[in-house]
């Protein structure tokens, strides 16, 4: 029997055993002692940085497009840096900085304005938007760079427009906020799904230990570049179309690198596309590529979940369905669209399930005839359908946990309108 002896993933070492007892073996080897110096100086030194920058126990504590995630994070990362800089330069020469006829107690004033404004959509977006950052991450971290780069561009235009310093710096700013707010949701959602050992306290560090290092590159650079630049606008320009059009390029490719294995809209109506016709369930990879970033899928009939109820829906309800399913399907024939309610219990697999059958009702040609009562407005029958689907169900869920898919989280847009039933 012998063991081996791991540090940080790394082989360190042999332990084996004998009659006299256990011994202590190094795993290098002494036949050529320079060659192996110098690797193991080499192997220290990667091991350093590993320990610093990447998360213990790393790849096996992490998910497998990590590391093409962070590369591709840390272009984009370095070119953001650059172009911020410069943003940063203009702004301040649109302020007056270096100019004897500027007035600090109106610098002051625009600085303290524009981050008012910034706060205040910070709020705002939070509120209209928060609860789409989990269902749409790739969407609105793609939005996010886009806004960046939009609020850069409308810094570079201060030095040419001073009379209009104040709306400048608050539109530039505003950008900047919702930037902050849905960078850092999504940052905190792609965490969670890189941390697939429970630790994604240590992977959010190391996130925020690989910006560090890549905005401490780019501060070197950026003295150089303000340096040499000055004042000359065509550079500055030249520069900033290069870079951003690197950050947009290094943003779109390390979004498609994520393999994300979570139910949202897209990615599952791709799939019930892919599994209806020949009842096969198509790779994590392969829907993650066709998942499109910056809209959403369309399809012929829309569903919109979480939905109110108004007097004459209620009366025509099954109650005991929906409090025996969770949730219950409107169908309304002349806007072509099923609006679903929910009840206050509703969980994600429940979820899962009322989009399932949401998705075979559309894939369907006679769905109609899981109408309760034919007319314009109908509530579907779900036991029926139940019985009808309970196989099919059953068979999509085993696939689709055997081919990794994540089957008890649910990452859908959904309404905040939900119902209870008491007993009087």
């Amino acid at each position: 029997m012998s063991l081996s002896e791991l540090q940080r993933g790394q082989l360190t070492g042999r332990i084996y055993s004998s009659s006299k007892g256990f011994h202590n073996v190094s795993s290098k080897s002494t036949k050529d002692g320079n060659y192996q110096k110098q690797q193991t100086l080499y192997q220290w030194f990667l091991s350093i940085l590993k320990e610093v920058f990447l998360p213990a126990g790393y790849p096996k504590s992490v998910s497998s497009d990590y590391l093409g995630y962070q590369i591709w994070d840390t272009v984009q990362a370095f070119a953001s840096s650059i172009t911020n800089a410069l943003a940063f330069s203009a702004i301040l020469e649109g302020m007056g900085v270096g100019d004897d006829k500027a007035s600090v107690l109106s610098a002051t004033f625009v600085w303290l304005v524009k981050d008012g404004v910034g706060m205040l959509g910070r709020i705002l977006f939070a509120w209209l938007h928060g609860t789409g950052l989990d269902s749409n991450l790739k969407m609105w971290r793609f939005y996010a760079d886009i806004l960046n780069d939009l609020a850069t561009s409308i810094d570079l235009l201060a030095p040419f427009f001073k009379h209009l310093l104040l709306p400048i710096a608050c539109l530039s700013n505003l950008c900047r906020s919702i930037v902050g707010v849905a960078g850092g949701s999504t940052r905190a959602a792609l965490a969670q799904h890189q941390a697939i050992a429970h630790n994604m306290g240590d992977v959010s560090a190391k996130d925020g230990s690989q910006e560090t290092l890549v905005n401490l590159l780019a501060l070197v650079v950026n003295i150089f570049l303000l340096h040499t630049v000055k004042r000359d606008q065509f550079i500055v320009w030249f520069l900033y179309f290069t870079l951003t059009a690197l950050h947009l390029f290094a943003n779109y490719r390390a979004i498609r690198t994520l393999q994300l294995r979570t139910f949202n809209w897209n990615r599952f109506v791709l799939i019930c596309k892919n599994y209806f016709p020949k009842k096969e369930m198509p790779t994590v990879a392969y829907i993650n590529r066709h998942e499109p970033i910056l809209m959403e899928v369309g399809q012929s009939l829309k569903c919109y979940v979480g939905m109110r109820l108004n007097e004459n829906e209620v009366k025509s309800m099954n109650i005991d369905q929906f409090l025996r399913y969770h949730f219950a399907i409107l169908f309304n024939q002349s806007s072509s669209r099923f609006d679903i309610v929910l009840t206050d219990t509703c969980n994600d697999q429940d979820l899962i399930r009322c989009y399932f059958l949401l998705q075979y009702l559309i894939h369907s040609t006679r769905f109609d005839e899981f109408c309760i009562i034919p007319s314009n407005v109908s509530w579907i029958d779900l036991d029926r359908l139940h019985t009808v689907t309970k196989n099919l169900y059953e068979d999509f869920l085993s696939k689709a946990q055997a081919i990794g898919w994540d089957i008890t989280q649910a990452k859908f847009l959904v309404n905040s309108y939900r119902y209870t039933s008491k007993q009087h």
